[in-house]
């Protein structure tokens, strides 16, 4: 347990709560965010959120420094998984604006779904994100123009929108209020705000790793009525909130909420999530199950005392290696496409560049679902590395490390 302060609720403010599950995580040498939040449902309104998290100041800095959405191993391009994606996010909103509407991406990674409103002919359109790299990504890419800002620095971009978006965003932010109230002042009368999050209400139906929808960056559980909760709260009503799909990996689907919602003063009265509870306790009782048979195999890791390299630091290993005898597997180095990791330590030992690699006697444990096609394409056709590998979600066997 960390020594945060408990939240209010982000959706209805109310103090009172239901704890489901404690998530844990290991730390970076540095640039790391917290080592574990609660699960918690609020006892007045049913909204999910984390609980025991840092402030929002604390966000920021971290997304600033260890963005993972600059794409660098692709030269910062979107994958056609993404691509297709924000075709969809376009094919919903873009029927209710005009081509000359000014349309603003906060936290618009590279920009690439504002270039795919500019493919379709609109032509007043601005991004907004913490990352540097990102911004210069996005002009280099697109001819889009990303300015590097927070949300909280919104304040000093003065120039009014007809449409808001921010997809992604929302479930990664400790002060969900400050930025709605930013983000309402940054619409023109009659603008819109169209928000895009994960459906804590569907976990349960979509499995990848074991807990894996309990990110170290994703701290608001929505459903469809809480996320409604949220914006009816906040002076919106709904012009659409209907369920997606979305695919996030080659073997990945998140489920999500996409919604439009319009300034109204006379919104409706907010309705208790009934949903969200009982999902999250189906999803965390799934996860327990799946769990089992992941640590069995890494248990085995462990025992062979082999010589492994884990390719992957996220979320999927910062939680095993906390709760599982990964820790105590003979592992020998990290590896991760992202730069922004090289060079800091994970319980102690150096996270490197995969590319220059050059252990051929070490085995590499892929430790992700979402990615794990793409990390054996790298390792395989990319780079050609003659390593053993070893993948947690196929079933292949671990003896040959013996």
């Amino acid at each position: 347990m960390s020594n945060f302060l408990h939240r209010r609720c982000p959706v209805c403010q109310a103090t009172n709560r239901k704890v489901l599950f404690r998530q844990e995580f290991a730390s970076y040498s540095d640039g790391g965010l917290m080592p574990g939040y609660d699960v918690t449902v609020c006892s007045a309104c049913g909204a999910g959120y984390a609980d025991d998290i840092p402030s929002q100041a604390e966000f920021d800095r971290y997304y600033a420094q260890m963005s993972k959405y600059e794409h660098a191993y692709r030269d910062g391009k979107v994958s056609d998984v993404d691509a297709a994606r924000f075709a969809e996010v376009v094919d919903l909103a873009g029927p209710h604006v005009k081509s000359g509407d000014r349309i603003v991406d906060v936290g618009c990674a590279t920009g690439a779904l504002l270039a795919e409103f500019k493919r379709r002919g609109f032509t007043n359109l601005q991004g907004y994100d913490p990352s540097r790299v990102c911004c210069e990504a996005g002009k280099r890419l697109y001819g889009i123009d990303v300015a590097e800002s927070t949300i909280n620095g919104l304040t000093s971009h003065s120039e009014s929108a007809d449409l808001v978006i921010m997809t992604g965003v929302l479930e990664h932010l400790a002060d969900v209020d400050t930025s709605l109230h930013l983000l309402r002042g940054l619409l023109a009368s009659g603008g819109m705000l169209y928000l895009e999050v994960p459906d804590a209400s569907r976990y349960d139906e979509w499995f990848s790793a074991p807990y894996q929808f309990f990110s170290m960056e994703h701290v608001n559980f929505f459903s469809p009525q809480s996320l409604s909760n949220l914006l009816t709260r906040h002076g919106f009503s709904p012009v659409f909130v209907c369920r997606v799909k979305r695919f996030i990996g080659a073997q990945s689907v998140e489920p999500g909420i996409a919604g439009l919602f319009k300034l109204n003063p006379d919104s409706e009265e907010m309705v208790v999530d009934i949903e969200t509870s009982p999902r999250l306790r189906s999803y965390i009782d799934e996860s327990a199950k799946l769990e089992a048979t992941i640590r069995q195999k890494i248990a085995t890791l462990s025992d062979s005392q082999a010589s492994l390299a884990v390719w992957g630091v996220g979320t999927h290993t910062l939680r095993l290696l906390e709760t599982s005898e990964l820790k105590n597997a003979n592992i020998v180095a990290f590896l991760d496409s992202n730069s922004r990791y090289h060079g800091k330590t994970l319980h102690g030992i150096t996270i490197e560049d995969p590319s220059k690699f050059m252990r051929p006697e070490v085995s590499i444990l892929i430790s992700s679902h979402m990615a794990q096609e793409d990390i054996k394409d790298s390792i395989v056709n990319k780079l050609g590395l003659k390593n053993p590998v070893v993948c947690l979600y196929e079933g292949a066997p671990v003896d040959v490390l013996s």
